[in-house]
């Protein structure tokens, strides 16, 4: 072979090969850490998000195609841009107004670390979270679908915007004039990433009505939730004495009771009002801001007939509540829960548990006629009311809890 000349052909289908390989190994890199990243978001296995990983994979390898206009679609009548608020999961825009008919050209420009997309949908806010809910049980197709189901009341959706990137949606705006809702689709966004587009002969004055109309929260000195949870030791209205307050990304909040080592009730929306308790003199009970729901269950986990022991708790990523129950210590951690309750698309949270130490059987008790409620381990009884779980299975294990009203 010495002397011979390799033919161009050959070579650039073995640079073109390495390119690839570097493309694949690249996505590879990027795909894991996002499975084993969303794990330790979610509390769940990286085995869970591994099929979400592969098409990482494919975005390095193929690259993510921005939308381009439909062949014959022209210039755009309106240009929008439309953007995200860093760690809030909000739109920058909650409200657009457009006029019946017109060609429509969103970019939506991703300024945060998290992954965004855009739904239009016709209809109201019960077809705004019935398409958010079906697009929680793509599964393996989530990515590949950008969290876009199917369904009939979907006006126009982009893709997957990713970290620091743009992409563009084209479409015709509908002829029949009304308010038309949009949502970030991916899991647990659904809830604040919202807003309305009005389609309208008069589009600004269509856009002064909806501003007007969005609500706004009154309160003297509002903590806010960005995008890491916020602990608060507070005293709140009708609440125990030993209260933590924890506001979650997503718009999920919870009360800990310290005392009896519980969750006592969630509230979604707004966080909480400190103001009574820092104005003036202070002294006086915080307030929670927004819609309070149940959690079913008061004083759920018990080891035998121990007395919970509170022992602290760790700011380090998700919350974490340590307590004691006779011989056996556990560790607590709340997170973001999401799904479907009764056919609707709720907001609950998610308890994981590690129990050591434990000498017989756990059990962990909730109300099924306000909560639907699922286990990762041990054995329901007949009306799901109870879980029993042996000292193994109690070792390590997940509840999760969804309001039913």
């Amino acid at each position: 072979m010495a002397g011979r000349t390799i033919p161009w052909s050959i070579l650039s289908t073995v640079t073109a090969c390495r390119r690839l390989r570097s493309a694949r190994m690249t996505g590879d890199f990027f795909g894991k850490t996002f499975a084993y990243g969303a794990a330790w978001r979610f509390n769940r296995a990286p085995q869970d998000f591994m099929r979400s990983a592969i098409f990482l994979t494919f975005l390095f390898t193929a690259g993510l195609a921005v939308g381009k206009p439909p062949a014959g679609f022209g210039t755009p009548d309106v240009e929008i841009t439309l953007g995200t608020k860093h760690g809030q999961m909000r739109f920058d825009k909650e409200a657009l107004a457009v006029p019946p008919g017109a060609k429509v050209k969103i970019l939506l420009k991703n300024t945060c670390e998290m992954l965004h997309n855009w739904v239009l949908v016709k209809g109201g806010t019960a077809d705004r979270d019935r398409v958010s809910g079906k697009a929680l049980q793509l599964g393996a197709q989530s990515m590949v679908k950008h969290f876009v189901p199917e369904d009939p009341a979907i006006v126009a959706s982009s893709q997957i915007a990713m970290p620091g990137k743009d992409v563009e949606v084209y479409f015709v705006a509908p002829k029949e004039e009304g308010d038309y809702p949009y949502v970030c689709t991916l899991p647990g966004h659904a809830f604040t990433m919202v807003g309305v587009m009005a389609v309208s002969k008069n589009p600004q004055q269509a856009l002064n009505r909806l501003n007007k109309a969005r609500p706004q929260v009154r309160a003297q000195q509002a903590l806010l939730v960005t995008d890491k949870p916020l602990l608060q030791r507070a005293f709140v209205q009708n609440s125990p004495a030993r209260s933590i307050c924890v506001g979650l990304p997503g718009g999920v909040n919870y009360l800990f009771d310290a005392e009896a080592c519980t969750v006592q009730y969630g509230w979604t929306g707004a966080f909480l009002d400190v103001g009574p308790d820092r104005k003036g003199r202070g002294g006086r009970h915080c307030k929670i801001l927004g819609q309070r729901f149940e959690v079913g269950a008061r004083g759920a986990l018990k080891v035998g007939d121990a007395k919970p022991v509170f022992q602290g708790y760790s700011r380090l990523g998700a919350p974490a509540f340590y307590y004691s129950m006779g011989g056996a210590s556990v560790k607590q951690t709340i997170t973001l829960h999401a799904g479907l309750a009764d056919g609707a698309l709720k907001r609950g949270l998610q308890y994981a548990f590690k129990v050591n130490g434990a000498e017989g059987l756990v059990e962990f008790r909730v109300d099924p006629a306000r909560v639907v409620a699922e286990a990762s381990a041990g054995k329901w009884n007949g009306d799901k009311s109870l879980l029993t779980l042996s000292a193994k299975e109690a070792a390590e294990f997940n509840v999760t809890i969804l309001p039913k009203n």
